[in-house]
């Protein structure tokens, strides 16, 4: 770095009278370092998962992280729910070491062993005691009907039990070139040799379609500790959308946070759901007894938008930001490399550069009808605790309750005996297809072929249905129900039986 004195920039201090000579401030300018970004990604991630296997695709990123041995570059890996992948940033021959290495580790697989599996599974489990998921999952979970504390958990219940042959299966399935995307941005190394990649032996299934909450009308939920949440749904392909996200996360940001006061964090986040679809959800971390108004201030401000326009300024506002987001290097890298997920998904990528036109071109009259358009599908996540008096003053602006009505349950009944947690009224209903509780306000059933897991616990088992449905069973609570839960439990296939988890090998910090 050269001696010479830096320049100086001429500041205005914040009590500089008027006419004053502006406060001089050193400053140094240093040239930002050309930077290559590589990125290998996988078309698997959480939806491949069942869930008695469920963390297999993040077990397999730390175990292939775990075979490269020292790394004194910047790298990490990333499981989400749609893809893995494998990233670093630094000169060309760094990224291109890295990647091939990566490529070397899965092709080495196969000689995984059981005390590698073991020793990652116990790192994961301390890695996950401090991480917690983007409040705006919860919106995604409402929109795909996952209620129970099952399908929706962070830490998959089934994790600890994967086997080594398991691991090793889903790797030759998933981790093969025909399911791989290289992204490189930067100077491009000489070359990557990704050769070793194993090649597909099977037919990757069809993930089929997400089942969205049906909302013809705006609506709203409660569950016990979330965070205020809220969504409405969007199209990646119109092209009004990055600019009214933009101009939302501005807006949001400063009546919620700035200006009311409600919440420290306040933020828009979006998330890919389907081909094109996309959630748009604003989340605040208000206290329990500013949620209530948070959540109003929200709903009333999108309201009036959608009906009146856009207060002045906003619009340019939200424009220059989303151009600068188009420009920043790190926003470039990031971008592509989700683009690549989305191409092996079979999803929607528009290009940067088109992208780039239609934030030009659009106006505040476009903002104002796509929040018009989207305000139908509106959900909001509302914490337990909040004011009793917001579900009426939200029922008088049009939104419903989401929840949709318990499904009817037949067959033949136990009465139960008193026990903790569960009213007096409530009986377990079993026949040949399925399984269920009823009670004067309550009727939950899992029919088999909706079945998707069943984790013993110490006191019986938990029924998990395919929509989040969970169903707690304790075997000594229903009189006269040995035999009958017996033989339910001796009809459920072998895969989807999760072990009792005192047996677990590496315990989980939350049993």
């Amino acid at each position: 770095m050269s001696s010479a004195t830096p320049p100086r920039a001429d500041l205005a201090g914040p009590g500089a009278a008027p006419g004053t000579a502006p406060v001089a401030v050193p400053e140094i300018r240093v040239p930002a370092p050309s930077t290559t970004s590589g990125y290998l990604v996988f078309g698997t991630g959480r939806l491949d998962e069942s869930f008695a296997r469920g963390g297999i695709v993040h077990l397999l990123e730390h175990l292939v992280m775990r075979r490269l041995g020292a790394l004194d570059i910047e790298a990490n890996a990333t499981t989400a729910p749609h893809h893995l992948s494998f990233e670093a940033h630094g000169t060309p021959g760094v990224v291109r070491e890295f990647l091939e290495r990566v490529v070397a580790a899965i092709a080495g697989l196969g000689t995984l062993t059981d005390e590698e599996v073991l020793a990652e599974k116990r790192v994961i489990d301390h890695e996950m005691r401090s991480w917690s998921p983007h409040p705006s999952l919860s919106a995604i979970r409402e929109r795909l009907g996952v209620r129970g504390e099952a399908l929706g958990a962070v830490d998959p219940p089934g994790r600890c039990f994967l086997t080594t042959a398991e691991v090793v299966d889903h790797a030759r399935r998933h981790l093969v070139r025909e399911n791989a995307m290289l992204v490189v941005v930067g100077d491009a190394p000489e070359s990557v040799d990704l050769g070793a990649l194993p090649a597909a032996t099977t037919t990757l299934p069809d993930r089929g379609a997400l089942t969205l909450l049906p909302l013809v009308t705006p609506g709203f939920v409660r569950r016990p500790g979330a965070p205020v949440s809220i969504s409405v749904l969007g199209s990646r392909a119109d092209p009004r959308h990055t600019v009214a996200v933009n101009v939302l996360d501005v807006l949001l940001y400063e009546r919620v946070r700035t200006e009311e006061q409600l919440a420290y964090l306040a933020e828009v986040d979006t998330q890919d759901l389907d081909h094109d679809l996309n959630q748009v959800t604003f989340v605040c971390d208000a206290v329990e007894d500013d949620a209530a108004a948070a959540a109003l201030t929200v709903v009333r401000l999108l309201r009036r938008i959608a009906a009146e326009g856009l207060p002045d300024g906003i619009l340019e506002r939200g424009r220059h930001r989303a151009l600068a987001l188009l420009d920043h290097p790190g926003w470039i890298a990031a971008r592509a490399h989700e683009d690549a997920a989305r191409t092996l998904l079979g999803r929607l990528v528009v290009p940067p550069d088109q992208e780039r036109a239609q934030v030009l071109a659009t106006s505040g009259e476009d903002v104002r009808s796509w929040l018009a358009d989207a305000l139908p599908s509106l959900l909001a996540v509302l914490p337990d605790e909040s004011d009793p008096k917001l579900e009426a003053e939200l029922r008088s602006m049009g939104l419903v309750l989401a929840d949709p009505p318990p499904p009817p349950m037949t067959g033949r009944s136990f009465r139960p005996k008193p026990f903790r947690g569960t009213p007096s009224r409530v009986r377990l209903v079993l026949d040949e297809h399925a399984i269920g509780v009823v009670g004067p306000e309550l009727s939950v059933a899992v029919p088999d072929e909706d079945l998707v897991g069943v984790e013993d616990t110490a006191e019986g088992f938990l029924v998990v249905g395919v929509d989040g449905t969970t169903i707690p069973v304790a075997v000594g609570d229903w009189w006269g129900a040995s035999a009958p839960l017996t033989a339910y439990l001796a009809r459920v296939p072998a895969g989807l039986r999760v072990p009792d988890a005192a047996t677990c090998p590496c315990p989980r910090p939350d049993r």
